[in-house]
């Protein structure tokens, strides 16, 4: 085949131009990548079913005056960090028309009694007969972890806007209040803001900012319109390399998905030691440091 290069040409190549090589063949796996990528994404349907969705009659009803808001939450073996964090975080908002969906990854009887005890009609459990299915190897598990309860929420969702959250974050009172604010004031399909990150024996660091790039994202410090059903989480997102959060927002993004960023803390996000990420927080931690507006 005309410009490839096989073992043999590769070997007998001086230094200089095998260096040159391989760093011509990397460049052309990386395109190759992005092209079956986009193949597989197909962002110009995509696109063209948010315009539709744009258009539809109850669209707008996101950005009348106090809109019922879904939040979304996935769990697994959540035990008390599903409570003490994530649920209580949400039964605390200052904004007071929402609902919660608590979609467990597999069977959890007694996360379901232990939901049902706390008499609180705005939240209901549901539970998926099997945990996954996800990849078997530990970091393309972690990166999709969770994209199934995720998009069952989503589609149980009653509400005008998404509001995200895993079992172990926790949201700051007005969460929901400034975000629903700021997407209202400006139109955006998607608000999102600042998560304070607390890392294990390793001091505390912030991501998010803007624009929306890997690393400074995450849904748990966002919401986002309930009329971009073309939009799920992709489970096979970590056969591309990219975590299932930020795949998702890339594609809104590509597609023409209107973001807005709010530069104030609306989430605390925890790191434990037993993360696979925990060595690169750790650097951010000294990278970086502690959040400061402006």
């Amino acid at each position: 085949m005309s410009g490839s290069s096989s073992p043999r040409d590769l070997e007998q190549c001086p230094t200089e131009h095998l260096e040159q090589r391989i760093s011509t063949l990397e460049d052309r796996i990386e395109r190759l990548r992005e092209l079956v990528a986009r193949a597989y994404e197909n962002t110009p349907r995509a696109a063209a079913e948010l315009l539709k969705a744009r258009r539809d009659a109850s669209y707008a009803a996101a950005y009348a005056p106090s809109p019922l808001i879904t939040v979304r939450l996935g769990a697994y073996a959540g035990g008390d960090l599903l409570f003490e964090r994530a649920l209580d975080s949400v039964r605390r908002q200052s904004y007071a028309n929402w609902e919660a969906i608590v979609v467990c990854d597999g069977r959890e009887e007694s996360t379901a009694a232990r939901i049902a005890s706390l008499g609180d009609s705005r939240i209901r459990c549901v539970q998926r007969p099997r945990n996954g299915p996800y990849p078997t190897r530990a970091p393309a598990r972690w990166q999709v972890a969770g994209t199934h309860p995720f998009n069952e929420g989503f589609a149980l969702a009653q509400g005008s806007w998404i509001a995200p959250i895993d079992q172990d974050d926790k949201w700051t009172d007005d969460h929901l209040e400034v975000l629903l604010a700021a997407a209202q004031r400006t139109q955006a399909e998607v608000a999102y803001g600042v998560a304070r990150t607390v890392v294990s024996a390793g001091g505390e660091t912030y991501f998010g900012s803007w624009p929306p790039t890997l690393g400074d994202f995450g849904f748990q410090t966002a919401i986002h319109h309930a009329g971009l059903t073309a939009f799920l989480y992709d489970a096979n997102s970590h056969m591309i390399d990219e975590p299932a959060d930020w795949n998702l927002a890339r594609r809104m993004l590509e597609a023409g998905v209107r973001f807005e960023f709010v530069e104030q803390i609306v989430t605390t996000y925890f790191v434990e030691d037993d993360a696979p990420t925990i060595d690169w927080w750790r650097g951010r931690v000294l990278e970086r440091g502690r959040f400061s507006p402006g």
